[in-house]
């Protein structure tokens, strides 16, 4: 049952933030991302506040024994979004589990706000091509999903998620 909530949830988050992704930007030939600049942001800042809204004395809180910790979830999520940018250069990155306990929420929160800032730089410099938007909406999308995880371990703790 709490498996099936939490899919649920998840679910309902990833077609939120897709759903949300839709522009009148018009495509042009040889584009570049600077329309995405403020959506980057806005995600940055909705991660990072999903971040902080955990209080420390329960960052490691667990719905049960089969799914990652807020803090395992939060380090996987930021981490992550380093792997795929490497990736996205075309710098191939072996990707390392385990130890996604290794960092306190403060060195969390910073590390999240550096790979974001990495991220949203790289893209605005970037120039648009099918390979490297579908890799981007690749990193939105695994985002949005551990975002909606983050929101039902919160409401699981009795604390209203942010905005």
């Amino acid at each position: 049952m709490m498996r099936k909530f939490i899919f649920t949830s998840s679910l309902a988050a990833v077609v939120l933030m897709i759903t949300g992704f839709s522009t009148e930007y018009v495509h042009e030939p040889d584009a570049d991302y600077d329309y995405l600049s403020e959506r980057l942001m806005n995600i940055k800042n909705h991660t990072i506040d999903l971040l902080r809204a955990m209080p420390d004395s329960i960052y490691n809180f667990k719905p049960n024994e089969d799914l990652r910790s807020f803090q395992e979830l939060a380090y996987h999520m930021v981490y992550s979004i380093e792997w795929n940018l490497e990736q996205m250069k075309g710098n191939p990155v072996k990707w390392v589990s385990g130890g996604e306990d290794q960092m306190t929420k403060k060195e969390l929160i910073n590390f999240g706000d550096k790979q974001f800032d990495k991220l949203v730089e790289f893209i605005k410099a970037a120039k648009e091509t099918p390979t490297l938007t579908d890799k981007l909406i690749d990193v939105l999308n695994h985002n949005a999903h551990h975002q909606g995880q983050m929101v039902t371990y919160l409401r699981l703790k009795g604390i209203a998620p942010p905005n």
